[in-house]
């Protein structure tokens, strides 16, 4: 049942679709993933906003100049409070216009947003699987992300999205 406060929460099973679009794949310099990465965003419908969370500051940089080519736009929660407040208040916007950032980047151990309601977004991407010294703390880290987009207030159905690639240390440390 979704309603008020109400929302059900859903990982995407194993990519099997065709995989990204040739201008999506044109990104490919950046590699598979982010061109993955690019199409699950035009994937999302618009008017759907998104959260994606990486773990360090030069993944940050190169998921915000992977957006950047790809003509998405993003902001970044990052710099003084006074910047990350402006950041938070033009994503959290009522009305979301054409042209309007739908997109946020976060470092996901931020310790800046974690009591930030986020509940505009109803996406949530992990573009790799969190670095963490026990399975613990990365549940932890992972349930506190998603907890801020998956709260009261939330109407909308919430998905996570988790890039993983297979034979790889992003399985490693998923195991």
């Amino acid at each position: 049942r979704r309603g008020k406060g109400a929302a059900e929460a859903s990982t995407a099973p194993e990519c099997t679709d065709s995989g990204p679009t040739n201008e999506a794949l044109e990104l490919g310099v950046h590699g598979t993933k982010m061109a993955h990465l690019v199409q699950r965003i035009r994937d999302t419908p618009e008017g759907e906003r998104i959260l994606v969370f990486v773990q360090f500051p030069d993944l940050m940089k190169q998921v915000a100049d992977v957006l950047e080519a790809a003509k998405i736009k993003s902001l970044k929660l990052k710099g003084s409070v006074h910047q990350q407040t402006g950041a938070l208040d033009e994503f959290q916007k009522d009305v979301l216009r054409k042209g309007d950032a739908r997109v946020l980047l976060l470092l996901s151990r931020d310790e800046s947003a974690s009591g930030a309601n986020l509940t505009s977004a109803n996406h949530a991407i992990f573009v790799h699987p969190l670095l963490t010294t026990t399975q613990y703390e990365y549940v932890a880290s992972e349930t506190q992300a998603i907890g801020r987009i998956r709260r009261y207030g939330q109407t909308k159905l919430v998905k996570v999205w988790r890039f993983i690639v297979r034979d790889s240390i992003d399985a490693e440390i998923i195991k």
